[in-house]
């Protein structure tokens, strides 16, 4: 799991928590250190990317007053198979890279 310091507190088990290593104060981060960060960081905006196309549903992004058991996280799993079933029938991407 990608973590930023915005859910410090929020843990599950059996859970990898990868968080970015903060900078020293008044030193440099390692070489290493620093690689690690930026592959994270790739890893959250790809992320980021596809959470805001989720979002293009609306529903999604406005409250929903819906308080029935489960509700809402069926219409995050709804959102989500419209935006996959959009990135597999965009034609001007394909499906499987050509080799």
């Amino acid at each position: 799991m990608l973590q930023d310091l915005g859910f410090l507190a929020f843990t599950l088990p059996q859970v990898d928590i990868l968080m970015p290593t903060k900078q020293p104060r008044g030193q440099e981060l390692t070489g290493e250190q620093h690689l690690a960060n930026q592959a994270l960081h790739q890893r959250r905006l790809r992320l980021e990317h596809v959470h805001s196309r989720v979002k293009r549903c609306r529903v999604v992004k406005d409250r929903i007053r819906l308080w029935k058991e489960g509700v809402r996280d069926l219409v995050m799993e709804r959102c989500c198979a419209l935006h996959n079933f959009r990135v597999r029938l965009t034609p001007w991407q394909p499906m499987v890279e050509s080799r």
